[in-house]
């Protein structure tokens, strides 16, 4: 399976570029030597989701239009009462899209040096 911009986990890791607990310093960074990529992305979101970090959306009240996730470890997820899911949305946030296609462009080598 490829990164999906809708599946909250894979936008949050690309997103934040990895993630970072909001309640401890704990950082889930799935494989810090590798290639940086759509890729990298998708396997630090799923992995992260597998390993029970809860990934969910959040409004800003000050900046209502900038993306924002609430990331949690599964130790402090646990002790908010908080599991994983499968959260996905029905697009992708703009933000997320653009990321995504300048992410794709440098893979495909299409910046100039």
């Amino acid at each position: 399976m490829a990164f999906d911009p809708r599946d909250i986990y894979d936008a949050a890791a690309l997103y934040d570029m990895w993630l970072n607990c909001q309640s401890c310093p704990k950082t889930f960074d799935f494989e810090p030597n590798r290639p940086i990529g759509l890729d990298y992305y998708h396997d630090i979101g799923q992995q992260a989701k597998h390993d029970g970090w809860v990934v969910a959306e959040q409004v800003d009240v000050e900046r209502p239009d900038e993306e924002s996730y609430m990331v949690l470890c599964s130790h402090c997820a646990a002790q908010y009462g908080l599991t994983a899911g499968n959260a996905r949305t029905a697009a992708a946030p703009a933000a997320i899209e653009e990321v995504c296609q300048a992410m794709a462009m440098a893979e495909q080598g299409q910046f100039a040096a």
